[in-house]
């Protein structure tokens, strides 16, 4: 059985995998594995550009979690549009004499919970949500390294994301946080 509990300082010689210690305290190096093994950022330019990288992504954290708020705000105003829409239609009463039958129209049904569960909406939402989530876990692994300039990276992404996508919130109590 292979552990390797040294975490990446091997004395193998012939081995050209690039290699740094994993520091379980707050540092400030800038040889750093992050996530995989095969990215390990071993000098200064390598390390910024990771850095770059992991702040991009936070950034792009806040926008997916903007951009699947405003899908949800646009088909609940569909919905609230087409619920509206059959409420006028049922309550419209034909002039006398009008060229309308006596027939009675067929009364809107509401969808079943299968129909709401395999709209393509809900998928794609679903999907977002997933992506979302496996973007949060990443970040915090990240946030794991225990690098501050990684960290830091993390936390200006989040922030300058939500200061550009996070002020649109219509009702301040929609919080991904706390109910």
């Amino acid at each position: 059985m292979d552990h390797d509990h040294d975490h990446g300082s091997s004395d193998d010689s012939t081995s050209t995998e690039k290699s740094c210690p994993m520091i379980m305290v707050f540092h400030a190096g800038h040889c750093e594995r992050i996530l995989w093994r095969g990215w390990v950022a071993s000098t200064v330019t390598e390390f910024v550009l990771s850095a770059l990288a992991i702040f991009l992504v936070s950034f792009l954290y806040e926008a997916l979690k903007f951009l699947r708020q405003q899908l949800a705000r646009r088909e609940a105003r569909r919905q609230s549009e087409r619920l509206a829409a059959e409420q006028r239609r049922k309550n419209e009463v034909p002039a006398a004499g009008g060229c309308c039958s006596e027939t009675p129209l067929a009364e809107p049904r509401e969808q079943t919970y299968w129909q709401r569960l395999f709209a393509s909406s809900h998928i794609f939402q679903s999907l977002l949500n997933l992506l979302q989530i496996v973007i949060s876990y990443l970040l915090m692994l990240i946030f794991m390294t225990f690098n501050y300039w990684l960290c830091l990276a993390v936390i200006l992404g989040l922030g300058l994301g939500y200061f550009v996508f996070g002020w649109n919130k219509k009702n301040p109590d929609d919080s991904e946080c706390c109910p």
